[in-house]
């Protein structure tokens, strides 16, 4: 997978996250078994649940607003 003009939510992890948000089975992800994509939507779709997941964890350029 290339990341030369993806944005995040291209990202497996996001896609991972919005299958979960949107009802979708697990085992649904696309990703071949064992590849870095499927393990970052695994771990996207399972977060996705969690407050932590829910989440808005800002951008970069926020860090100086603090």
């Amino acid at each position: 997978m290339t990341t030369e003009g993806a944005t995040a939510s291209d990202s497996p992890l996001i896609k991972g996250r919005n299958a979960r948000l949107y009802g979708k089975a697990r085992d649904s992800c696309p990703y071949p078994e064992g590849s870095p994509d499927r393990q970052g939507w695994i771990e996207g779709y399972d977060g996705a649940g969690s407050p932590e997941g829910e989440r808005d964890a800002g951008t970069v350029d926020d860090v100086g607003k603090r």
